[in-house]
């Protein structure tokens, strides 16, 4: 039994997928009144089946919030790399808010990841609350993210030991059929999107060549259909879930099926 002020965090179990998506949907549907243009939130926040999935997802680690006898909210934490965390999703019960739970769970969950060199999120442009919350435990915000169609999103990371990340690269030190590639460099060129046949299954795809330089050296960047309206010559950008393949005796970065551009500012 967990004492009535006290906060826990603890791994959550499938028989708790039904109350955690209660509580997600409550307090995602709550951000309409933080300027959300209505109720809603991220894909399955309102599904006890996507709940249960991520619980059960060897790729995540999905957290209950307790206080006392009752679950008050969740945490999905994931990772892209060594000590490169991401929190996925953090939400807590709108009944339960400003009680400085968030803070503490922030805290108790910093606590498990011992080795962690940084931890990102992001949250949407519009959200009112979530920016002086996040930057109130020591997030800053180093760029935005525009894969989405609706908005953009603020794009934050918190530094938990000093040092170049073991996750990220550096560009002069990528190699041919490396994954999950995390890098940062200055966009020098892009040229004109032209238009492909899929070899796959003969589709039509957009396609643009760039050129991403960092303090090493310089790669190759192709982006593929949506990507390419994300990147803007001359700015300094992150990839995170990229890919490295040779082609004609050259490197090329891509960003993969489940990667992010982050425009650093």
């Amino acid at each position: 039994m967990v004492a009535r002020n006290e906060i826990i965090v603890c791994g959550a179990e499938v028989a708790d997928a039904e109350i955690l998506t209660e509580k997600c949907k409550r307090a995602f549907d709550s951000d309409s009144d933080v300027g959300a243009p209505g109720p809603g939130g991220p894909p399955g926040y309102d599904s006890m089946e996507w709940n249960s999935h991520a619980i059960k997802n060897a790729y995540l680690q999905y957290y209950k919030v307790v206080s006392g006898n009752d679950i008050v909210g969740g945490f999905i934490a994931g990772d892209r790399g060594p000590g490169y965390q991401v929190c996925e999703r953090i939400w807590i019960d709108p009944n339960h808010m400003r009680k400085g739970i968030g803070q503490k769970v922030f805290e108790l969950v910093w606590g498990q990841y011992p080795s962690a060199d940084l931890w990102v999120l992001d949250t949407p442009e519009w959200n009112l609350r979530t920016k002086p919350f996040y930057e109130k435990v020591g997030f800053v915000q180093i760029g935005t993210t525009h894969h989405l169609p609706q908005w953009s999103q603020r794009y934050y990371e918190k530094r938990i030991s000093a040092g170049f990340p073991k996750a990220m690269s550096k560009i002069g030190n990528l190699h041919n059929d490396q994954k999950l590639v995390i890098v940062e460099g200055r966009v020098d060129r892009i040229a004109s999107p032209r238009t492909v046949s899929s070899r796959k299954t003969g589709e039509q795809l957009k396609v643009a060549e760039a050129v991403l330089t960092d303090d090493t050296s310089s790669i190759g960047l192709v982006l593929w259909n949506d990507q390419i309206r994300q990147v803007e010559e001359g700015s300094r950008i992150r990839i995170e879930n990229g890919y490295v393949k040779e082609f004609r005796d050259e490197l090329q970065l891509g960003v993969g099926e489940w990667g992010l551009i982050i425009t650093l500012l």
